[in-house]
């Protein structure tokens, strides 16, 4: 079964100004197939690091202090022109962030692995928007690939279709305009998907089909 196209290599810069951070990003990643750490730096050093790499993606940590002053450095790579795409790690309310400027902003409560796959669903031209609640998902409760296959397996085969649209980034206003179906249609069928993947949002769906390699 082909990949869906989430899953290609993606160059990584991380920058942090908490040498543990930096530490356990290098760890997670040189575990990974998805990601290469083209490097990490702290905040400071971020615009050279990120002029010299060229990364896809680039991640602020802002998890360990207020990230003041992200909206300059945001600017600053924006202007860099090189298409990167730029995620900001806080650790409390995510969802506080607005994303106009970023391409997502996640939570560091959800661990550094669900981060990891939240960020390449991210590349795939999503905007992710992830802030903590009540039941967090850490690395020993994250949906198996088995699992994953199990609960794709339930949906019909125009759920799997919108599925896979949700998987690309499109919106329900795009699935609808793709699908030529209605966007109240396609909100039925996307709350029905989350039912049977057994989530609460669109990203923790596309999340359970890149797990279950669904493409």
């Amino acid at each position: 079964m082909q990949r869906p196209s989430v899953l290609r290599h993606i160059r990584l810069v991380l920058a942090s100004d908490s040498p543990y951070a930096r530490e356990e990003f290098e760890e997670t990643v040189t575990t990974g197939a998805q990601f290469e750490l083209a490097g990490t730096c702290t905040w400071r050093e971020v615009l050279p690091c990120c002029e010299r790499l060229r990364p896809d993606l680039v991640v602020l940590d802002g998890s360990v202090q207020p990230a003041i002053g992200w909206t300059d450095i945001v600017r600053r790579l924006r202007e860099l022109d090189q298409d990167s795409k730029i995620a900001l790690l806080l650790g409390g309310a995510a969802g506080e962030v607005s994303v106009e400027e970023l391409d997502a902003v996640l939570s560091a409560e959800f661990g550094i692995t669900a981060i990891l796959e939240a960020l390449q669903v991210l590349v795939s031209g999503a905007v992710v928007s992830v802030g903590p609640r009540p039941a967090v998902p850490r690395d020993d409760d994250l949906v198996s690939y088995y699992d994953a296959r199990e609960r794709v397996s339930a949906l019909t085969s125009r759920e799997r279709e919108i599925l896979l649209l949700i998987t690309d980034g499109l919106s329900n206003r795009a699935v609808s305009s793709r699908l030529r179906i209605s966007p109240d249609t396609v909100k039925e069928h996307v709350s029905r998907i989350l039912g049977k993947l057994e989530v609460a949002s669109r990203l923790e769906a596309a999340v359970v089909a890149v797990r279950a390699e669904f493409g």
